[in-house]
């Protein structure tokens, strides 16, 4: 290397290091002095540009700004989960608002891959590379600190439970996380992975004398979600149980009622879900609730209310089998007592609870 190369990679850094603030400067001056002159006061503008699908941290920015081009309001309130939305309205000088159901990147993604574990969202391929996890690791770590400063934008944030408050606390770095449960009538989907354990209780409870039946009903929303059923329905022929289950698709929410309404147990499978409303809406209908024994149905929602039993939990596929049949011999007055108090406990997550709730937070910006 030359006496001269030094110097001139000095000057490089140092001419990168001036560009950067400048370049900032330059887009986000403009931004802002546009934002302030057609910012609407006494207006309150909710992002929430798709109900039924995600999307990447970089699609809901161009999102934000197409909102942006169309309004600028006094309040801007992101109740979809796009973090990048946060700081572009606190830059255009509105009082943001974020309301998340579910954390974009959480610190039980950056255990997964840093343990190296095979789960759904982190691959055996990736998970036995020490590159290819590596490079994963330092991916989500960058993510997490663009996230950590999306967050630092909201003046007002809400989370849907728990166990989002849990990671928004602690990836955010706030102590001001307040939980406002969601207004719980939406549709119910019920989850469809307890084949194995309807395997497990069908031969104990035919000796009592009991006829043991499966409902699956929920939504079918793509041709994903179409080979899954066939891949279960496959699977309950080779256990021998495919005669025990009755399938209820995409059917309106009234018949989804009415099917909970004739169950004995509402079986929930999912780990760790964010907040639960299958399982609200379970209760609701007055079938002894059988959840996961994770996230925000173990955090907020299947726990002893006034001192009472509303429900149970389980873990393991053991486990299910032995609530089933611990549910079924407990007998009819226990099972009554439980659905009684899981319908009193269900004031939480009401409408009226939600307007309470939401209404505090919201006249902090007001």
């Amino acid at each position: 290397m030359s006496e001269t190369e030094p110097s001139v990679l000095c000057n490089l850094i140092t001419t990168i290091l001036y560009l950067i603030p400048l370049t900032v400067a330059l887009l986000v001056i403009p931004f802002k002095l546009i934002s302030d002159t057609r910012r609407k006061s006494k207006t309150i503008g909710f992002f929430h540009p798709y109900c039924n699908a995600g999307g990447g941290a970089l699609a809901g920015l161009a999102l934000a700004l197409e909102a942006w081009c169309r309004l600028v309001p006094e309040i801007f309130i992101d109740s979809m989960g796009y973090p990048l939305s946060l700081p572009a309205f606190r830059m255009a000088g509105s009082k943001v608002v974020a309301y998340v159901h579910y954390p974009t990147i959480s610190c039980d993604m950056l255990d997964v891959v840093e343990s190296r574990q095979e789960t759904f969202n982190n691959l055996s391929t990736i998970a036995q590379s020490n590159l290819l996890s590596w490079a994963k690791l330092a991916y989500y770590r960058l993510f997490a600190l663009l996230y950590w400063l999306a967050g630092k934008a909201a003046h007002v944030v809400m989370v849907n439970g728990s166990w989002t408050q849990r990671h928004i606390t602690s990836i955010w770095s706030r102590r001001d996380v307040s939980i406002v449960y969601p207004p719980c009538d939406v549709e119910a989907f019920l989850n469809i992975e307890s084949l194995e354990v309807l395997a497990d209780v069908k031969e104990p409870l035919k000796k009592k004398g009991y006829k043991v039946e499966l409902c699956i009903a929920g939504g079918c929303r793509n041709e994903e979600d179409q080979e899954r059923v066939k891949s279960l329905k496959k699977e309950a022929k080779e256990m021998g149980i495919d005669e025990q289950l009755v399938w209820q698709l995409n059917v309106p929410y009234e018949d989804l009622v009415a099917e909970l309404s004739k169950a004995l147990i509402s079986i929930h499978t999912m780990h760790n879900e964010h907040f639960g409303i299958s399982v609200v809406e379970a209760m609701a209908a007055s079938t002894v609730i059988l959840s996961n024994d994770s996230g925000g149905p173990k955090m907020d929602i299947v726990k002893d209310f006034e001192g009472h039993c509303v429900g149970y939990l389980s873990i393991t596929r053991e486990e299910y089998a032995e609530t089933i049949l611990k549910i079924v011999e407990e007998g009819k007055r226990k099972r009554d007592d439980v659905r009684k108090w899981a319908r009193k406990s269900l004031t939480r997550f009401g409408e009226t609870a939600f307007e309470t709730h939401w209404n505090n937070q919201i006249e902090k910006v007001l």
